[in-house]
Formats: C-alpha cells, sequence, structure tokens
C-alpha cells in the first residue's frame, strides 16, 4: 500500500455549511499526470510499459484502492476536496484487464482412451444410433407382445354382420337456421357426429324421397321440404355420399358410414304420375300399375280397402283408411322394372347399400312374390334389404341375409331378467339365424326408462347388429316426429353436438356421453365383432338372484369369452360369480366396462357388490 495516499472519508452528517473541509493535497505530486488529461484509457488496453500509463498505474493495479474508478473521477475529488458518499463510476476497462489477467487458459478437449476426435465423434454417432434402434425394437416387442397376449379374431363381413344402424328422418331430424322442417344439407355434416359421438356405421334415411303426406310423389327427386330438389341432386346427394365415406374429412381415418334409403316401395300418392296415367283405362304401360277392380266392394271391412276413382270408373285398393294412398300392383313386370329402376338411381347417386321397408305393416300378401322379385335384382354382397317390421320382414325376407328381432320392455313381467332371456332365446332357437344374421332393435313398452339404455347396452353386445332410432341415445325413446333440437360442445365441430332431451339430466349430454362410453369399450372387445357362424351365445342358467341377468359370447376356435353380466330393478345385491364361471379354467378376467367404475383390470370375481343396472363387460381369454 506504500506509494498510494488517500484522504480518509467523513460520514454525511458530519458535514456542516460553515465548515469548510480542509484541502487535500494532490497525490501523485501536482495532478495525476503531466499529459493532459484524456478519456483515451477506456480506449487503450492497459500496456505497463506504456509511458503514458506510469501515472495511471494505480487504475490498474488491483492492489490499488482506486482500482477500478475512472481516473477523472479521482482527479476531480482530488482537486476539488470532494468526499463521495455512496460510491463512484468503475473503470469497466480496469475491470477486464483483471478479469484477463485472472482467467486461466483454456484446455483443449482430450477424448477418452487414447481416441482421436474422429474416433471419438464416431463413437458417439454409434452409440446414438445404437440407442434408437434398441428403443425401436422394445417398443415393437411390447406391440407385437401385447397383440399376442390379447387375441384378434375375424371380423364379420360384409358390413351388415356386425354393425350399428342409425335411422334418421330428415324432415325432422335436424335445421341448423331455426326452421320447422329438418334440412338435408344438415344431416351431411352430422356424420360425424355418428361415428365419433354414436358409434355408428351405417344408416337409414327416411323421409328423403319427393313425397306428401300420402306417399311418393317422386321417387328420383328429394323432399322439397328438407332441400331444394335441383340442388339436393346436384350438388346434396354426392356430398352426403362423400361425407358419409369419410365422416370425420380426409385427413382424419374413421369407419363408413354405409347409407340405406327408407323406402315405401307398395304405394305412391293419388297425385304420383304413374296413378294420373293409370287412371286413364288407356291401353299404355300405367294402366295396370295399381291394383284396380270393377267389382264392387261387398262387405264393409272391404269398403275400407277399396276407393271409387271417377275417371277411371272402377275401384282401387288402397291403404287402410287412406283413399289418397293407392297400392302398387307389385306381379306387374314393368312396376317391378320401375322399382328396380329407383333403387339402381339411389345406387348410383348415393351409393345406398341397402333397402328398408318403411311403414312395412301396409305390405299385403299379394304383393310379397313381387317385391322379392323387384328387390332379388340386387346381388352384390354388399347389397342388403329387410322390412321395418319384424313380422313383416320374416313373412317376406325368409332367407334373406338379415333379420329384425325386437327385443320388448314389457309391462306387467315375473322378473326383467325372465322375459330377457325368453326372448333372446326364443330369436336365437330360430333355425333361420343359421341363414340370417340378426338386427336387434329396443322397444320400450312401459312409461319408464330406467331399463332403457341398459337393454341397448344388451342389443349391442349380442351377435349381430343394432338397430337405434334417432334420440333413442338420449332417451328419446320413439325417435322423434317434431323437429329435434341440438346442443354443441363446439358450433364448428359436429363431433361434439347431441340431440337434446329437456327430461334428462344435462339436456340429454350425459346420457350420450355413457352410451359413448359403453360403445367405445365394447367395440375394443374383437371378439363382440365376428359372426353369429363363428361363436355361440350362452346364458347362464341356475343363477342365484332373479334379477341377475348373465350371459356370454364365445368365440369357437378359441374358447375365448366375453361376459355381460348386470343386475335388474334391486339396489344393491351380492353376486357371487363362481356359478357364473363355473366351467373355466382359470377365473381371471378382465374387466372391459364396469358402469359404476368399481371395478378395474384384471382379477378374479368371488362374491361382490352389485347396484341397480350396473353393467360388466368380463374378458376371459
Amino acid at each position: 500500500m506504500s506509494g498510494y495516499r488517500y484522504a480518509p472519508a467523513r460520514r454525511t452528517g458530519d458535514r456542516s455549511a460553515s465548515v469548510s473541509p480542509e484541502p487535500v493535497l494532490p497525490i501523485y505530486g501536482a495532478t495525476l499526470s503531466s499529459e493532459p488529461e484524456t478519456n483515451d484509457y477506456s480506449e487503450r488496453p492497459y500496456d505497463p510499459n506504456d509511458p503514458h500509463m506510469a501515472s495511471n498505474a494505480m487504475f490498474y493495479d488491483p492492489n490499488s484502492p482506486f482500482f477500478g474508478i475512472d481516473p477523472q473521477l479521482v482527479g476531480f475529488v482530488q482537486k476539488h476536496n470532494v468526499v463521495m458518499d455512496d460510491g463512484a463510476v468503475v473503470n469497466m476497462n480496469a475491470m477486464k484487464e483483471k478479469a484477463a489477467m485472472q482467467t486461466k487458459p483454456k484446455t483443449k478437449f482430450q477424448p477418452p482412451f487414447g481416441l482421436s476426435q474422429k474416433q471419438f465423434l464416431i463413437a458417439v454417432v454409434v452409440t446414438v444410433a445404437l440407442v434408437v434402434i434398441l428403443a425401436l425394437a422394445f417398443g415393437l416387442g411390447l406391440y407385437f407382445g401385447l397383440l399376442q397376449i390379447t387375441p384378434s379374431y375375424p371380423q364379420a363381413q360384409p358390413w351388415w354382420r356386425r354393425t350399428l344402424m342409425y335411422q334418421i328422418s330428415v324432415a325432422t331430424w335436424a335445421n341448423d337456421v331455426g326452421g320447422p322442417t329438418g334440412r338435408l344439407v344438415d344431416v351431411i355434416p352430422r356424420m360425424a357426429y355418428l361415428s365419433i359421438q354414436v358409434g355408428a356405421t351405417s344408416a337409414v334415411l327416411t323421409d328423403l324421397i319427393s313425397s306428401d303426406a300420402n306417399g311418393v310423389l317422386d321417387w328420383t327427386q328429394v323432399n322439397s321440404q328438407v332441400a331444394a330438389p335441383d340442388e339436393a341432386i346436384a350438388t346434396l346427394i354426392p356430398q352426403l355420399a362423400s361425407q358419409a365415406k369419410k365422416p370425420l374429412g380426409p385427413l382424419r381415418n374413421a369407419n363408413p358410414i354405409q347409407l340405406v334409403l327408407g323406402l315405401p316401395l307398395y304405394a305412391t300418392s293419388i297425385r304420383h304420375a304413374w296413378f294420373q296415367q293409370s287412371r286413364l283405362a288407356t291401353m299404355s304401360q300405367y294402366s295396370n300399375f295399381y291394383l284396380w277392380t270393377t267389382k264392387e266392394p261387398a262387405t264393409a271391412q272391404e269398403r275400407r280397402y277399396y276407393a271409387f276413382d271417377d275417371v277411371r270408373k272402377a275401384y282401387y285398393r288402397h291403404m287402410h283408411g287412406n283413399p289418397s294412398s293407392p297400392l302398387l300392383n307389385l306381379n306387374n313386370t314393368d312396376v317391378q322394372n320401375e322399382l328396380k329402376k329407383v333403387i339402381q338411381f339411389w345406387v348410383k347417386n348415393l351409393d345406398i347399400k341397402g333397402v328398408m321397408i318403411t311403414n312395412s305393416t301396409n305390405v299385403i300378401p299379394e304383393m310379397i312374390n313381387g317385391m322379392r322379385t323387384a328387390l332379388g335384382n340386387f346381388t352384390n354382397e354388399q347389397f342388403v334389404w329387410f322390412a321395418d317390421v319384424p313380422s313383416i320382414d320374416e313373412v317376406l325376407n325368409p332367407r334373406q341375409k338379415v333379420c329384425l328381432n325386437e327385443i320388448r320392455i314389457n309391462r306387467h313381467v315375473p322378473t326383467r331378467t325372465d322375459d330377457l332371456v325368453a326372448q333372446i332365446t326364443q330369436v336365437m332357437n330360430n333355425t333361420k339365424v343359421s341363414t340370417c344374421s340378426p338386427i336387434w332393435q329396443v322397444k320400450l313398452l312401459l312409461d319408464e326408462t330406467k331399463d332403457f339404455e341398459t337393454v341397448q347396452r344388451l342389443a349391442y353386445f349380442l351377435p349381430g347388429s343394432f338397430f337405434m332410432i334417432a334420440g333413442q341415445e338420449v332417451d328419446l325413446v320413439t325417435g322423434t316426429t317434431e323437429l329435434m333440437q341440438w346442443g354443441w360442445g363446439k358450433y364448428t365441430n359436429y363431433g361434439t353436438y347431441w340431440p337434446k332431451n329437456s327430461n334428462s339430466p344435462q339436456d340429454g349430454l350425459s346420457r350420450l356421453q355413457s352410451w359413448n362410453t359403453y360403445w367405445k369399450a365394447a367395440s375394443q372387445l374383437s371378439l363382440l365383432g365376428t359372426a353369429v357362424s363363428a361363436g355361440k351365445l350362452a346364458i347362464i342358467q341356475g343363477r342365484q338372484n332373479e334379477d341377475l341377468l348373465a350371459l356370454y359370447r364365445e368365440f369357437s376356435a378359441t374358447g375365448d369369452r366375453v361376459y355381460f353380466v348386470v343386475s335388474f330393478q334391486t339396489l344393491n345385491t351380492m353376486v357371487s360369480f363362481k356359478p357364473i364361471f363355473t366351467n373355466l379354467k382359470s377365473p381371471t378376467v378382465e374387466v372391459a366396462y364396469d358402469t359404476k367404475n368399481m371395478y378395474n383390470g384384471r382379477r378374479q370375481f368371488g362374491t361382490v357388490l352389485l347396484v341397480n343396472n350396473q353393467v360388466l363387460l368380463l374378458y376371459y381369454y
């Protein structure tokens, strides 16, 4: 510290306006340097051999009390005898010099194990590549290992052997602009709703073709109430066909929705051009398009089916109680050919994969052979047809590909379980099932819906297909005859839409979400997607609880099973699974679905608690 001199500091409180500070003699002589004061010290690095910097050495000496302080500031303080209270300006150049002197020289990286830098770089690249390959191999091994652990099964083909079929009345299903009638344009984007929310893989479109209240006006035009006819055929129908193939758009994968058209192939409106030509009684081909007779009805019953036409001066057969709906003569070859052309038109333009005969109770015995002939012309394996009433379908369609069946929720039954078992057994024991694939439809005959969703789940579980009418996914159990109202999660995303039911919690949203959870869980069990002929359906007998329903589907080739277990009409009940799993080698099963989320994973069931309408899907493999 010798060679340096500086004045002692004083506190601010020691100062007085009446006392002058003692003069402090300049340090290092009269001035800091004999050179003029400049700022170039901050522009030039410190060089101890530079004679111009000799007098400024104390600012670059780390041991100096003036190290790092601006020389001009120190000169000013000494010259004017100023005492600084709160620091001084730092000489940044000196600080850099100090840092430079204290910095240790960098050591050049030397690869380990005597490797050159090139060899080390190659070793790093090879190591990274090996890690990536091992991770990929592990992932593939895990994936294929899971495939082996969880078996896969051949899925029923063609599409109609296993599908969720959803019936849409175009005139009442959706209108996004607040009109009184449904619009075809609003059906198109809702293919995403069917795919994401309902799980539908086919849709039956009714009330689409041009009609009035009494019947068809034009077989190859769209109903003017749901769309402008010219726009519909030119634009909307192709858009619907395209959207059904890709329900979520071209960039997202989803099962296509096969389209089926509902047609009343047995009658037209009295205003139809065919009837107007037929009533003229000319020798044209239309003269025998309808059921004419000159014989006056002899009984009151006959008078309910026949009406007199003033133009032709003859009687024609019509739908019961409606003279404005004349019945077609389906035994006439020209009528059959015209109906074939109608179906071919919609196959070409809408790419339909089938026909459902609507309001089929109007079909009379005289029509059956002719209707079979007209529809039998379509031999494509993908094409299917059926009537919308099981009893009519059984007569009309005895050896066809599919057969419609009802599961009824009846009134006044001893137990819900016994009634359902009797209905299912009757269908499955029918020899017809060996030649056709069942379509199951749930029909509610009660005023309450507490068992409705459970029976829907049962119908979806059964071999074959499940038929749902629009609105039933939210407990609008008969569909709807009025325009359906919709809610949404996001207005621009139709996958978040749902049909509202004001009598259901959250306007039906929670009910839809419950169904959505079930069908997704069931669809993950590929055993349920197998054909009727690939396995068997067994109902567990000798149950310990009269409200317990337990049955399983078995894949014959492997013995793998999926169980459906539910307890009806009991708040809480203890159920022993020993009688249910009595013939299993190992009673360990995987819980694929539980309505109440009480059980999960792979486990063994002993005696457990079930609550009312708690459904379990248990997978044994």
